[in-house]
């Protein structure tokens, strides 16, 4: 019976072979049905099918309690399908912390395996393995004659163009060894293993909460919601040359507060415009939960020192948005995507905490779905994973 109905898929005519592949929307599946059968091979390479829409992220979940192995789930496949997922032995407990378009991802692995003081930061490209490295430490002043290096953590980073090309420079959140820890905002080629000296170890003064790359300038999300604009500044062996000016900072009239505790800010590029999506929980400090987000836009407002406010928008219109610190993404449902609208977001909690002194902190892996404007409620819609000892989730951009 089996070879019976094995035998009629493969005889199935070709114009059915079509309708089937171009209504499987995950990239993956479409790869494994072309696989099915020769006469499938066939087929599809006879039909020349359209090019379906560009993928959209993936949820990669690490690896959790020994058992289980790191899975990714496509958002297309029906939520709470997941697909196994490889990747080196050595980078199965690494700390992802970004990712890149190409299916480029940001890790760090242990290299004392627990003890969270020594990392070796990696890029790697999830097709080919091609791996670049990036810096452990940066240059630092301890004498006026002398410079020393010191540890560092890489909490999230943006590029200004694909990694393999060249002059590609980075921008990075990295936290530095003090204590208490301190988090700062560095510059440095791809390829470096040491983060230059910067003639501003404190630039910006205020704590930066996310970042993104842009018509040639990194911008920086702070605390306050202000934004810090530096155009790609100049590399040198030893140093990095900021190209500051007056108007690098550009201060938001405050917003008003309804007192929902804040969990996260993001910055998402969207048609020609930067928006900021603020997460919020509940006001009980225990659950630490997402219970909303909300979507602004920048518009101009002088009064006194402030020159922009963020104006809520009244709906997405069509946006769907994936959040999260360094790699967040804009697509439109117009492109192939119908009823896919709403913010998606990942457990990036755990980010929050220091990185550098002590053990690694378990991450919850659990937080993650999508909030829908149309709705106005939280859809946990990702498989549930336990408790990670090593990472948070994070999105793979194909």
């Amino acid at each position: 019976m089996a070879a019976d109905q094995s035998a009629g898929w493969a005889n199935l005519p070709d114009k059915v072979v079509h309708e089937i592949y171009r209504r499987i929307p995950c990239e993956v599946d479409r790869h494994h049905a072309g696989r099915v059968c020769l006469s499938w091979r066939v087929a599809l390479a006879k039909l020349k099918p359209p090019v379906p829409p560009a993928p959209l992220p993936w949820l990669l979940l690490p690896e959790a309690d020994g058992e289980h192995r790191p899975t990714f789930s496509c958002v297309l496949r029906g939520w709470r399908s997941t697909h196994p997922f490889f990747l080196p032995i050595g980078a199965r407990r690494a700390r992802y912390f970004g990712s890149y378009n190409g299916v480029w991802l940001f890790l760090a692995v242990d290299v004392l395996q627990g003890d969270g003081k020594a990392e070796d930061h990696l890029l790697i490209n999830l097709h080919s393995f091609q791996f670049v490295d990036l810096p452990n430490a940066m240059r630092v002043p301890i004498y006026q004659a002398d410079q020393g290096l010191q540890n560092i953590a890489i909490v999230a980073a943006a590029l200004s163009r694909p990694p393999t090309e060249r002059g590609c420079v980075v921008a990075g959140i990295i936290e530095l060894a003090h204590s208490p820890p301190a988090r700062r905002v560095a510059f440095w080629r791809m390829g470096d293993r040491v983060v230059p000296r910067h003639p501003w170890a404190e630039w910006p003064p205020e704590e930066v909460e996310d970042l993104l790359y842009t018509t040639g300038a990194f911008i920086f999300l702070t605390k306050k919601e202000d934004i810090r604009v530096c155009r790609e500044p100049a590399i040198h062996k030893d140093f990095v040359q900021l190209q500051l000016n007056l108007q690098s900072l550009v201060l938001f009239r405050p917003r008003g507060r309804d007192g929902q505790m804040v969990l996260g800010r993001y910055l998402v590029h969207s048609r020609r415009d930067v928006l900021l999506v603020v997460r919020l929980a509940a006001p009980l400090p225990y659950d630490q939960a997402a219970v909303e987000f909300r979507v602004f836009e920048s518009k101009k407002y002088v009064q006194g020192k402030y020159t922009r406010m963020w104006n809520a928008l009244s709906g997405l219109d069509g946006r769907i948005l994936f959040v999260g610190r360094g790699c967040s993404r804009s697509y439109e449902e117009a492109d192939g995507y119908p009823g896919m609208e709403g913010v998606y977001f990942l457990d990036d909690h755990s980010s929050r905490r220091p990185i550098v002194h002590g053990p690694r902190h378990a991450c919850r892996c659990s937080d993650n779905g999508k909030w829908s404007e149309a709705s106005l409620r939280i859809d946990r819609c990702f498989p549930e994973r336990a408790w990670s000892k090593c990472s948070p989730p994070v999105w793979i951009i194909p």
